[in-house]
């Protein structure tokens, strides 16, 4: 089974039907990392009963993350322009 990571509801939602469409069977959950408590916080996971390599590409499509792809994105991420000032 793969597990397929999302920050957004919407992303895994349309992730899902993609993958129905196909016939793949889907399963949605939510899941807390290490140390947050904050359930609005959980990530949106996608379990797939029956992967294949088609599923890598449409992940990179939808903006999800699978455990232990350590392919870069195409383009790097924006960084704050300022520095973050923390309260002390």
């Amino acid at each position: 089974m793969t597990r397929i990571y999302f920050d957004e509801p919407d992303d895994s939602i349309e992730l899902a039907r993609a993958l129905e469409s196909e016939g793949f069977t889907v399963k949605a959950v939510r899941e807390a990392f290490a140390g947050e408590d904050d359930s609005e916080d959980h990530a949106w996971v996608l379990e797939v009963a029956q992967p294949d390599d088609r599923i890598t590409e449409m992940v990179d499509v939808y903006g999800g993350w699978l455990p232990g792809d350590e392919r870069l994105p195409a383009e790097p991420l924006p960084l704050p322009g300022e520095q973050k000032r923390l309260k002390g």
